[in-house]
């Protein structure tokens, strides 16, 4: 995991040295980061007759995939959760649990699907995380990935020379994560379209597979972005001149290419800002969803991105061999593919609410009653609500973020 973290900082320093030194992020983004693209992209990608004719694997979420593999038997005839190149958003308030659903992924793609006569249920796969947030921490995550492989394995005889420790196994399964930090829009853009040359040339990650891609978050620039834009239209002589795009246009493009070229899972938080206050007459649901902040980004759930998101999901799809296509007049290049970012499902994360105190209660009630709150507080209950662009089901999970693991059961 050091390696990692050392190469993914070289790599960083290296970017900002030779690409951002004594400029702006955005103006360097607006004049500059199509030319860094083009010289970045020259290695061939993986190549596949047909990269969707299997499934990364599950969540492990048993809620969860249940609801996305009826979705995708839907939509594709296929009979399991997930697909490669499927993209993800989770949104949701602080302390949601956005962060520690991201590290039940990672765990999820560099756990193999069996350890010896021990199922794991894994991926087998290399994780990048790009954590822009910087709320990463390897010894949180390591603590989660050896509390699992405790769960499974079970504890190690300390009699027997031969076994390998757990330890020694989370250390293992650590040298497929590799984690990036960039510092600002312009520089998560590069790290993407530096990723082919990254899984090409490093040793410990040019013969793995990328399983998952996960930045966590998308909005951690948003506010400075804004305030550049803000800042430019202000000091532009015309105000109806052309405006340099948001940098987040350029991270997308960059993201849709990655995907397009390696159809890796990929995973993105997202802040719950602005809440839509107004559900559906007919919902039951009892936690709300939030607009989307972020420009340009998808989104299939109002009216204004609606169409737009599903034109995107079936434009984006790699050619099926098995099925007829969908418009055989219209062609499409890989470069029109790499154009767009679809989103496949829409996860809104809320903690478990706890009833507030009755009116008429006393101070001695509430006392009497502290001990019982406690003990919900501390289980650490977090709500999952799932969409699907195009499909009416809304999904739901529960899973619960204690003090070793990230627990997915009901029965855990």
């Amino acid at each position: 995991m050091a390696d990692a973290g050392l190469s993914a900082a070289a790599l960083l320093a290296e970017i900002h040295s030779e690409s951002l030194q004594s400029v702006s992020d955005s103006l360097w983004a607006q004049r500059h980061l199509t030319s860094v693209a083009s010289s970045f992209w020259q290695l061939s990608s993986p190549k596949t007759d047909n990269p969707e004719a299997s499934s990364p694997g599950l969540t492990r979420i048993p809620d969860l995939d249940a609801h996305l593999a009826a979705v995708n038997a839907r939509r594709t005839s296929r009979d399991w959760p997930l697909n490669k190149g499927d993209v993800i958003e989770v949104q949701g308030p602080a302390t949601a649990g956005k962060t520690h659903f991201v590290y039940h992924m990672l765990l999820q793609c560099l756990l193999p699907d069996r350890w010896l006569d021990t199922g794991l249920g894994g991926w087998g796969n290399a994780a990048v995380l790009i954590d822009t947030d910087g709320n990463f921490s390897v010894q949180r995550f390591h603590e989660l990935l050896v509390s699992r492989l405790r769960r499974f394995l079970g504890e190690e005889d300390p009699t027997d020379v031969t076994s390998t420790s757990v330890e020694d196994l989370a250390t293992q399964f650590l040298q497929n994560l590799h984690v990036f930090r960039p510092t600002s829009s312009a520089q998560l853009a590069i790290t993407l379209l530096h990723l082919p040359n990254y899984h090409a040339y490093d040793p410990r990650l040019q013969n793995k597979e990328i399983g998952l891609l996960a930045i966590d978050s998308m909005s951690a620039f948003y506010w400075r972005d804004r305030y550049t834009l803000e800042q430019l239209r202000d000091a532009a002589d015309n105000p109806r001149g052309a405006l340099p795009p948001n940098p987040l246009a350029h991270v997308l493009k960059a993201l849709a290419r990655f995907r397009a070229s390696h159809r890796p899972v990929v995973l993105m938080t997202n802040w719950g800002l602005n809440l839509i206050t107004k559900l559906p007459a007919s919902s039951t649901l009892g936690a709300p969803f939030y607009r989307q902040h972020l420009h340009p980004f998808p989104a299939p759930f109002e009216p204004h991105g609606a169409a737009e998101a599903i034109s995107s999901i079936q434009a984006s799809q790699p050619h099926d061999t098995d099925a007829p296509p969908q418009n055989p007049t219209r062609s499409r290049t890989p470069q029109h593919a790499a154009s767009l970012f679809p989103l496949h499902y829409h996860i809104s994360l809320h903690p478990s609410p706890i009833d507030p105190f009755p009116a008429n209660f006393s101070f001695d009630d509430a006392l009497r009653h502290e001990d019982m709150r406690a003990v919900l507080v501390k289980k650490g209950e977090v709500k999952g609500l799932v969409r699907t662009p195009g499909d009416d089901t809304v999904g739901e999970f529960t899973i619960r973020i204690g003090e070793r693991e990230v627990l997915v059961d009901p029965d855990e």
